[in-house]
C-alpha cells in the first residue's frame, strides 16, 4: 500500500533550503557591493581590511557551516526570539485567566445585528493584526457560530466573522509578531523594526476591514431576510450547534481589568512602534514623549521608575516589545491573584508552545548568513541579475509582482515565519536594490516587500483547507467547497485591494 504524501514540517522545509543554500555556494560566485560607485562587482569578495578582492572564485560553504548556521542565526535574531517567546508567556497567561473568552461573550450579549457583526469583525482582525489569530478561531466556533444562528443569521455568517475578520487582520499584520517580526529578523537589515511601514499597514489593516465588513453585513442582512438566500440552504445536515452552545466565562472586574490590560498593550505597541519624529516633526514627538520627560524630572520618584531610560515613542524595537508583553504579563498574576507557581507554570508553558517558531527563525537567520549580507555574498549575484531583469519595470509594479509569489508559495507552506526565513534574505535583497536609488531608498523597499509577504501568505491562509480550517468546517458539517465559494470571492477583493495600497503609497508617502 502506497504511503500518501505528507507535506514536511516547516522546521524540514527550512533546513532543506538551508543545505540547498549551501550547496549553491559551491557554484554561483559570490559579489561585492562597491558603495563608492554604487555598482556591483561580480565574482569578488571583501579582504578583512574591505578592500575589494576580485576573481576568487567560488566560496563554498561545508557541513561546519551547515549546521553552525542556525546557532549563528539564533544569536543575530535573539531581539526577535525574546520577543516572540514573551509574547507567548503573555498569551497562555490571559487565556488562563479566561478574560478573552468572557470579554467576547460579553459583546456577544450586548450586541446584536449588523452593530454586532461590525464590532465582532473588528475584534477578530484586531487579534490578527497584532498576534496572528488563528489556530483559536475552532474553539471560538462553539460559541460564535451558534449565536449567530440564534440572531437570526446562518452558520456561515459566524464562519465568515471569525475566518474572515482573522484573515483581515492577519493580512495587513500591523504589529504581528508572527509575520511582520519575522519578516524583518528574516531579511536582517538593522535599520528595520517592527514599526518599520506601520503607517502603511495600519491603512491597509482600516481599508480591508471595511470592504470586508461590508461584504460579511450585505450577506448577513440578505440570510436573515430570507433564508433561502443562504449559501447553505439546501444542505440538510448543517450543524448549527445551538444545542451544544458552550457558555462563556463569567466576565468578572478581574477579567475586565485584564481585557484593559490587552488593549492598553495593543495601543502602546501601535504608539510606541508609530514613526512619530519623521511623521510630525520634532514638536510632535516631544510632546508624544512628554509624560515621560516631565516623570523622569520628578525626584526619587523617576529614579525609582527610571523613567529617564524609557525608549521614545517612535523609537521602539524588539526589546520593548518584549518588555511591554513581560510587564502586561506581571500585571496580570496581580490583577487575577496567581501564585507564583501558578504563573511561572502558564508562563513558561507559553514560551514552550513559541519555541518551534524561534527555532525556524534561527535556522531561517541562518540562511541569510550563507546567503550573505548587503554588502557581499551570494546574495549580491542574485541582486545584480534579478536587477538587471527588472530594471525595466516600473517600481509600483514590484509589490504587486511580491504578492503574486507569495501567493503562489503559501500554497506549499503555511508556515508564515518558515516562509519570510526562505524568501526575505533574496527578495529582500533585491528590494533593496530595485529602490535603493529612490526616495523611499532600500529600506523603502522592503518594508514594501514585508507588506506584500503578509498580504500575499495569509490571503492564502484564509483558503488553505489547514488543520484550523478544515476542523472547524467538520465541526459544522459545512463542505470545504461551500466555504470556498462563499469565501474566494471575499477574499480575492481583499488581496486586489491590497495590491493597489501597496502599489501606490510609495507615491503617497505612506512608507515610513
Amino acid at each position: 500500500m502506497k504511503k500518501k504524501f505528507k507535506m514536511p514540517s516547516a522546521y524540514t522545509i527550512v533546513a532543506i533550503a538551508l543545505v540547498v543554500t549551501a550547496i549553491l555556494s559551491y557554484f554561483i560566485p559570490q559579489s561585492v557591493f562597491d558603495k563608492e560607485t554604487g555598482k556591483i562587482v561580480l565574482d569578488a569578495v571583501l579582504s578583512d581590511n574591505g578592500q575589494i578582492l576580485q576573481g576568487q572564485g567560488m566560496q563554498p560553504f561545508g557541513l561546519w557551516d551547515v549546521l553552525m548556521a542556525p546557532i549563528k542565526g539564533f544569536q543575530a535574531s535573539s531581539d526577535v526570539g525574546v520577543g516572540i517567546l514573551v509574547a507567548g508567556g503573555f498569551l497562555a497567561v490571559l487565556n488562563k485567566t479566561g478574560a478573552l473568552e468572557a470579554g467576547i461573550g460579553e459583546l456577544l450579549n450586548k450586541f446584536q445585528g449588523s452593530v454586532l457583526i461590525a464590532i465582532m469583525m473588528f475584534v477578530f482582525a484586531l487579534l490578527g493584526t497584532s498576534f496572528g489569530f488563528w489556530e483559536e478561531i475552532t474553539a471560538f466556533a462553539v460559541v460564535v457560530v451558534p449565536m449567530f444562528v440564534l440572531a437570526g443569521y446562518d452558520v456561515m455568517t459566524g464562519l465568515a466573522v471569525l475566518f474572515i475578520g482573522s484573515t483581515v487582520g492577519n493580512m495587513a499584520s500591523v504589529v504581528n509578531p508572527f509575520s511582520t517580526g519575522a519578516a524583518v529578523s528574516a531579511i536582517g537589515n538593522p535599520e528595520l523594526t517592527l514599526g518599520s511601514g506601520i503607517i502603511l499597514r495600519s491603512i491597509t489593516f482600516l481599508i480591508l476591514y471595511v470592504i470586508a465588513t461590508a461584504f460579511v453585513l450585505s450577506y448577513a442582512n440578505k440570510v436573515k431576510d430570507d433564508k433561502s438566500k443562504s449559501i447553505l440552504a439546501d444542505l440538510e445536515d448543517v450543524k448549527t450547534l445551538v444545542d451544544q452552545k458552550a457558555e462563556m466565562p463569567e466576565f468578572t472586574k478581574e477579567r475586565k481589568r485584564s481585557v484593559f490590560v490587552f488593549v492598553i498593550l495593543v495601543f502602546l505597541m501601535i504608539v510606541g512602534f508609530f514613526p512619530w519624529l519623521e511623521l510630525t516633526g520634532e514638536a510632535g514627538y516631544n510632546l508624544v514623549n512628554a509624560p515621560f520627560t516631565a516623570l523622569a524630572k520628578v525626584p526619587f520618584l523617576g529614579t525609582i521608575l527610571g523613567a529617564s531610560h524609557v525608549s521614545p515613542f517612535g523609537t521602539w524595537g524588539f526589546n520593548e516589545f518584549a518588555f511591554l508583553f513581560l510587564s502586561g504579563s506581571l500585571i496580570l498574576k496581580v490583577i487575577n491573584n496567581m501564585s507564583e507557581m501558578e504563573f511561572l507554570d502558564v508562563f513558561l508553558d507559553g514560551l514552550k508552545d513559541l519555541l518551534g517558531v524561534v527555532v525556524v527563525l534561527s535556522i531561517a537567520r541562518g540562511i541569510a548568513i550563507i546567503m550573505g549580507d548587503a554588502t557581499q555574498g551570494m546574495s549580491i549575484t542574485f541582486i545584480y541579475y534579478i536587477s538587471n531583469a527588472l530594471s525595466s519595470v516600473p517600481l509600483w509594479i514590484f509589490g504587486i509582482f511580491a504578492m503574486a509569489a507569495y501567493v503562489l508559495i503559501g500554497l506549499f507552506l503555511q508556515s508564515t515565519s518558515g516562509v519570510a526565513g526562505i524568501s526575505m534574505p533574496i527578495l529582500g535583497a533585491v528590494a533593496s536594490a530595485l529602490f535603493v536609488s529612490s526616495k523611499l531608498g532600500a529600506a523603502g523597499g522592503q518594508i514594501i516587500l514585508i507588506s506584500a509577504f503578509a498580504a500575499g501568505v495569509n490571503f492564502m491562509s484564509g483558503l488553505y483547507p489547514g488543520a484550523t480550517l478544515m476542523g472547524t468546517l467538520e465541526l459544522v458539517n459545512v463542505p470545504y467547497d461551500r466555504y470556498l465559494k462563499f469565501t474566494v470571492k471575499i477574499l480575492s477583493v481583499l488581496l486586489f485591494a491590497a495590491a493597489i495600497i501597496i502599489s501606490i503609497a510609495p507615491y503617497l508617502g505612506l512608507v515610513q
